[in-house]
C-alpha cells in the first residue's frame, strides 16, 4: 500500500509491503509489535549478522487522529504533527486513512469522529445542529497527559454528539457525527 506522508512541510512517499518499507524509493526493514495502544518498531537490518553489525533502532510509536488525515504521532514521547493520505486511485481521488485502519472518503456521507485512544473528554466544542467548517475543532480528548483536539474532516452539520465533558471513552468510541 502506498502513502503520501507530510511531516514538517515535507511530503514523503511511503510504500509498505510486509516488513519491508520503501521511503522515497529507499528500502528499509521494519519489525513491528503492538503493545496496547503503542507500536514498538525496530528499524534497520533484517538480522544482527548483517554487514553493518547493527540490529536496528527501536522506537515506541502512538498515533492519535485529529481528523481530515491529520495525525499526532508520538515517537519515543515526542509528538509530531503528520498528514497522511493514500496514493491516488484509478479515478484520481485520494482517501485519508484513519488511525483505526479504515479508509474513508471524507467528501461524501456522514463522517464518524471516533476516539483515537482511551481517554477523558476535556471539552465538547459543538452541539447538534451546529454548522462546522473543515478542520474546525469538535471535541478535545485528554489522553496520555496530552489534550488532542479532534477536528471536522470537512464542512457540514453536526448530526450527533455522543459524549459529555468529563466522560471517559474507550479507543474507537463514537464521539461526533458530521453530515
Amino acid at each position: 500500500m502506498m502513502w503520501y506522508v507530510e511531516v514538517g512541510g515535507r511530503t514523503r512517499r511511503v510504500d509498505a509491503r510486509g516488513s519491508d518499507v520503501w521511503l522515497d524509493g529507499r528500502q528499509v526493514h521494519v519489525d513491528t509489535a503492538r503493545i496496547g495502544d503503542v507500536v514498538s518498531l525496530v528499524v534497520g537490518p533484517r538480522d544482527p549478522g548483517s554487514a553493518s553489525g547493527r540490529c536496528g533502532r527501536s522506537y515506541e510509536v502512538a498515533v492519535a487522529e485529529r481528523g481530515s488525515g491529520e495525525l499526532i504521532v508520538s515517537v519515543n514521547g515526542r509528538s509530531i504533527p503528520v498528514r497522511a493520505s493514500l496514493a491516488a486511485g484509478p479515478a484520481g481521488n485520494r482517501t485519508t486513512r484513519k488511525a483505526g485502519g479504515r479508509d474513508d472518503d471524507v467528501r461524501s456521507g456522514p463522517h464518524r469522529v471516533v476516539a483515537p485512544m482511551p481517554g477523558r473528554i476535556a471539552k465538547v466544542l459543538v452541539k447538534v445542529g451546529d454548522v462546522v467548517a473543515a478542520r474546525q475543532g469538535l471535541v478535545v480528548v485528554e489522553a496520555m497527559k496530552m489534550e488532542n483536539e479532534l477536528r471536522s474532516p470537512r464542512a457540514g452539520i453536526v448530526l450527533e454528539v455522543r459524549v459529555v465533558e468529563g466522560a471517559r471513552v474507550e479507543s474507537q468510541a463514537l464521539l461526533v457525527v458530521v453530515g
